[in-house]
């Protein structure tokens, strides 16, 4: 009989889909973990961080940028702003369109998350060296960025974000 706390099997530790996904995993255990203290889970503080960085963004701008369906951005934002940590105002070219910006509430929020997110993003990479470190943010970038180059090459896209 196979225990349910049974090792990982060594086939999948050289699996890098399985690595990356359980990595995933494990961030956003860990974020919930330390952002408890704010009341917001890892999802949300996804969207909060993406509004705080990449101001004026309309939902489907977040549900992109994040690669999350709309509708769970939609169901977020109304939670967020439940929460009175977002507002949605309306576009003033555009009335069929609202951008999603951070309340007062959310901006003070957003801010004490940050170092909170990179604690736990710490915690998850403290079993590496500085070395491994650096050398995991470059490949991870490497294909994050050939990825988003060849995402606008497949769409067509000439905006800013390519």
């Amino acid at each position: 009989m196979t225990s349910p706390y049974h090792v990982i099997d060594e086939t999948l530790l050289t699996n890098l889909g399985f690595l990356l996904g359980k990595s995933a995993q494990i961030k956003d255990r860990l974020l919930d973990h330390y952002l408890a203290v704010e009341d917001i889970t890892s999802s949300q503080a996804k969207v909060l961080f993406t509004v705080f960085f990449l101001k004026n963004q309309r939902s489907s701008d977040i549900s992109k940028a994040l690669n999350v369906d709309s509708s769970a951005v939609t169901r977020m934002l109304d939670r967020l702003e439940k929460k009175e940590l977002i507002q949605r105002m309306a576009d003033p070219d555009d009335r069929r369109s609202v951008f999603i910006e951070l309340t007062t509430k959310g901006h003070e929020v957003t801010s004490r998350a940050l170092p909170l997110a990179n604690e736990a993003i710490d915690k998850l990479t403290e079993c590496l060296t500085p070395d491994e470190k650096q050398s995991l943010q470059h490949c991870l970038g490497k294909i994050v960025n050939f990825f988003h180059t060849e995402e606008c090459l497949l769409n067509n896209k000439k905006d800013t974000t390519c």
